[in-house]
C-alpha cells in the first residue's frame, strides 16, 4: 500500500508543532523561564523556508491564537506576531534559505525580538533587559532547531 506523502506530510508538520507548543509549556523555575527560547515559533520559521507552500500565513495565524488561548493573553497578539513572522520568511524563503545557518540565526533573532516588542507593546509582558533573552536563546538553539526539523522532514519525506 502506497503512503500519501501529502497527508503524512501535514501529520509531520503538525506534531511537530505540537512538540514545539508542549515544549513552551513545561515549566520551569523563573530564572530559566526567562531563557526559554521561542519554540513555537522556531518550528514555524522552519516549516515556512523549507517548504513554504505547506506552512502559510494562515496557518501561523491559528497557530498564534491557539498559544493567545493556552498563555492566556489578549486574543490576537501572538497570532499577528506569528503571521508577521511568516509573511516574513515567505517573502524572503529563497534569501534566507541560502544563508548560512549563523546569518540565518541573527534574523530568527530579530523576529522572536519583534514577537517580545509586540508582546510588551499590548501589555502581556513589561519592558525589561530581560525581554531579549528569548531571542537570544531562540538564536542560539535555531541551529539545533533547524537540524532536528530538516532530520525529521528528511526521514518522513515530508515535501
Amino acid at each position: 500500500m502506497a503512503i500519501n506523502h501529502s497527508s503524512q506530510g501535514g501529520i509531520i508538520i503538525f506534531l511537530s508543532v505540537i512538540a514545539a507548543t508542549a515544549l513552551t509549556l513545561v515549566p520551569f523555575p523563573d530564572i530559566v523561564r526567562l531563557l526559554r527560547p521561542e519554540w513555537v515559533l522556531l518550528t514555524l520559521i522552519y516549516w515556512a523556508m523549507a517548504l513554504p507552500q505547506r506552512l502559510g500565513v494562515a496557518n501561523a495565524w491559528l497557530t498564534g491564537l491557539l498559544m493567545d488561548l493556552i498563555l492566556g493573553g489578549p486574543l490576537g497578539v501572538i497570532a499577528f506576531a506569528y503571521a508577521f513572522a511568516i509573511y516574513f520568511v515567505h517573502v524572503f524563503h529563497l534569501q534566507l534559505r541560502q544563508y548560512p545557518l549563523w546569518q540565518q540565526a541573527v534574523n530568527i533573532f530579530v523576529l522572536v525580538f519583534v514577537l517580545q516588542v509586540m508582546l510588551v507593546l499590548t501589555s502581556i509582558r513589561t519592558a525589561e533587559w530581560t525581554m531579549i533573552l528569548p531571542s537570544v536563546t531562540s538564536m542560539l538553539l535555531w541551529p539545533v532547531a533547524y537540524n532536528v526539523l530538516r532530520g525529521v522532514r528528511r526521514s518522513f519525506d515530508v515535501k
